[in-house]
Parts: C-alpha cells; sequence; structure tokens
C-alpha cells in the first residue's frame, strides 16, 4: 500500500504546472518528495515568467538556496536549472549567508573611508 501511495503522488506531482500548490511542499516534505517537487518546479519555472515572480516573492526562491543536494545528483540539477532562471545576484541575495556577506562589506568599506 505504502509504494502504490508513493507512486500515485509521484504521478500526481509530475503532473502538477500550478506552483502555488506545490509550494507549501518545498517547506514540509520528506527528501524523497521533495526531490520530486523541486522536479516539477524545473520543468514548469523556465516556462512561465508569473509563476517565477511568484516564486521569488512568496519565498520559494530562498528556499531552494537552503536544500543541502549532493553534487552531481538529480536534486542538484534540478536547482541549477531553476537557478538559471533567474537574474545571479537575485540567486546570491537569497543564498544562506548572503545578508552576512554583505553587511562585512559594508564594515569594509567604513574602514576604509
Amino acid at each position: 500500500l505504502q509504494t502504490k501511495a508513493k507512486k500515485a503522488l509521484k504521478n500526481i506531482l509530475q503532473k502538477c504546472v500550478y506552483l502555488p500548490v506545490l509550494e507549501p511542499l518545498l517547506h514540509e516534505a520528506s527528501p524523497n518528495i521533495l526531490k520530486h517537487v523541486v522536479a516539477q518546479f524545473s520543468k514548469v519555472l523556465p516556462h512561465d515568467p508569473k509563476a517565477r515572480r511568484l516564486f521569488v516573492t512568496s519565498g520559494g526562491l530562498k528556499k531552494i538556496q537552503e536544500i543541502k543536494a549532493e553534487e552531481g545528483s538529480p536534486l542538484a540539477e534540478y536547482i541549477n536549472t531553476i537557478n538559471s532562471c533567474f537574474p545571479e545576484e537575485v540567486v546570491k541575495y537569497y543564498s544562506p549567508g548572503y545578508a552576512d556577506e554583505l553587511l562585512e562589506r559594508v564594515e569594509t568599506h567604513a574602514n576604509r573611508a
């Protein structure tokens, strides 16, 4: 029964193109399910400018940057595909630790003045 449920969920996720429905799963899904959720975002976002804007404003892009994916894994590839939909500065802005990096640069700049 568990196998059937997993397969059904995977099939549902692969058919879902209305991303606001998938958004909560970014924050609450187990790693096995998260991979399929991120895969679906990576399929839809490159073709939908409105969805990209909503993805940023709803916190989805920030959450994607927080996901630890093994280099070369399918999940890492999906994340790279999503990141390529946005300007590099935007991706960097939502990456963990970027605020600290900016503050450090401000302090360094202030010390030079």
